[in-house]
């Protein structure tokens, strides 16, 4: 949707609102996914509508496309369960619990047992974790203060929590200037016009019938500015509006958005749209010349930094003089968007596939890995981050998951011959996958190859045999083989290692 239809729908939000259509505001908030209104949004969850509640965020993010995501939809329906519970309606804690909690047992299935005990409880309070529970009103409050930082500072909301700042009655203001144009060019002006349609152009007809005049073609300069025309007043369709003393038609609306919190100074500036000056254009806007870049400072853009370090050239050991018969310039570089997908959250690695060049895999800041086919805009798999082997793994692992923030990619990539893939994590783990031509992957192998996070991965190939080397906060790099057995082992660095790069004709080097 180009930025001007993306404009209009905000107008269109506007009259909506001045004209009292309530639910057509919020629906057409959630479906266009422009603006996320906070007040309504607390509203909701101060009324306990829980079904509103979710069918409205669906309009904006879904359980699993982020870790801020995935802990809003869990704070809501945990609360949802412990309500059922304290109306001593076991019944239909069971049901939230099967239909609605399930789905987060994939990521932590302890936190889901200890949830599922407390339908033994007579009191749900006698758990020490809820044992400061109050009342159902309080703890929506504390919850709201919870779910609106998770919202402020999830990139899904990025500047959808400010609706745009102009002036009242925008669209009417539009129409009714639209219509005085349209009564200038009139080959016969009537004084007093009568508007009573907008389906089709306004044309003033001649009086008793009397035929229009010959018609004259007036030079450019014969046709006087906008502002100049005389205002149809009373007879346009959209009367003036009255003067307030607010300049936001929808101040109401932006009330509530806290203003105190630390995570919305990182994550709004000030709105994408600017206030439209009271006056025609006369010309078409157009795309600026030149491209710009938002940098979003934020712990993925960290982690995508560290890939963005500039190494030497192989080939270019001594002076690093260009090839004469090489000549780059920026308007060489593709300025045109092919196609746009939706990965759900935050890319943090991409890899295409080394023979099927429309093959693209991505890993995502959710620990999801998927396997995109470009040319068809297709998501052909999708592979959630699920440890595979739990009771095996260290303790300390076992004690970063539970405890940490949720597991995130650092790096997906493919082998030479594009048989297997490799996804490097957060924290210590990584996965390899099989794939076999169709639109599967096969776990293969799960690693713990690093005490920390994971910060790189590759495939190499060593007297012949194909390893996947790792590098991590650790300090450390890392070979293993296809069977998860460690090679070899680099020691010496004094900070953590970042990138890797295996050299591709002989042993590593």
């Amino acid at each position: 949707m180009s930025s001007l239809s993306r404009e209009l729908v905000f107008l269109i939000l506007q009259f909506l609102e001045e004209e009292k259509f309530k639910e057509a505001v919020h629906k057409l908030e959630q479906e266009s996914g422009f603006y996320f209104n906070i007040k309504y949004f607390e509203e909701k969850v101060q009324a306990g509508e829980w079904e509103e509640v979710e069918k409205y965020l669906s309009g904006f993010t879904k359980v699993d496309d982020n870790r801020y995501s995935m802990k809003i939809f869990f704070e809501i329906r945990k609360q949802k369960y412990l309500e059922a519970l304290d109306r001593q309606d076991k019944a239909k804690a069971v049901e939230i619990l099967v239909t609605d909690l399930k789905v987060f047992s994939t990521f932590n299935e302890e936190l889901y047992k200890e949830i599922t005990q407390l339908l033994t409880l007579g009191n749900f309070r006698e758990n020490e974790q809820l044992s400061k529970y109050g009342d159902t009103k309080t703890a929506r409050s504390i919850m709201l203060i919870e779910l609106k930082k998770l919202i402020e500072a999830n990139p899904l909301f990025r500047e959808k929590l400010v609706f745009p700042n102009f002036k009242l009655s925008r669209l009417r203001t539009l129409i009714n200037q639209s219509l005085n144009w349209q009564h200038q060019l009139c080959k016969n002006p009537r004084p007093n016009p009568d508007i009573k349609t907008l389906f089709s152009d306004h044309t003033c007809t001649p009086p008793n019938g009397a035929l229009a005049p010959t018609p004259v073609t007036l030079p450019a300069a014969a046709v006087g500015k906008p502002t100049a025309y005389t205002s149809l007043s009373s007879h346009g369709p959209f009367p003036p509006a009255a003067a307030t003393g607010s300049g936001n038609a929808l101040a109401g609306w932006m009330a509530n958005v806290s203003s105190s919190s630390s995570v919305q100074a990182a994550v709004f500036t000030a709105s994408p749209f600017p206030v439209v000056p009271n006056q025609v254009l006369k010309r078409p806007l157009t795309p600026p010349a030149t491209l710009g870049m938002v940098d979003y400072q934020n712990s993925e853009h960290e982690q995508l930094m560290k890939r963005l370090r500039p190494a030497p050239s192989v080939e270019e050991v001594s002076y690093p003089i260009p090839r004469q018969h090489v000549t780059w310039a920026v308007d060489d570089l593709p300025r045109t968007v092919s196609c746009t997908m939706h990965q759900g959250s935050s890319v943090i690695s991409m890899d295409f596939h080394p023979s099927h060049h429309t093959l693209l895999l991505v890993g995502s800041v959710s620990g999801e890995i998927t396997l995109w086919e470009v040319g068809m805009q297709e998501k052909l798999v999708t592979k959630p981050f699920k440890i595979w082997d739990m009771p095996n793994s260290s303790m300390s692992f076992q004690a970063s998951v539970v405890k940490d923030a949720p597991v995130s990619v650092t790096r997906v990539t493919w082998s030479p011959d594009g048989n297997f893939i490799g996804a490097a994590f957060t924290k210590h783990l990584i996965h390899l996958y099989a794939y076999t031509g169709s639109n599967d992957l096969r776990q293969h192998l799960e690693i713990e190859a690093h005490n920390g996070q994971v910060n790189d991965l590759a495939f190499a190939h060593p007297n012949k045999q194909l390893c996947v080397v790792t590098c991590g906060d650790d300090k450390l790099i890392k070979v293993w083989d296809l069977n998860g057995r460690k090679l070899f082992i680099f020691e010496g660095h004094e900070a953590p290692v970042y990138s890797i790069c295996p050299h591709q004709k002989e042993n590593i080097q």
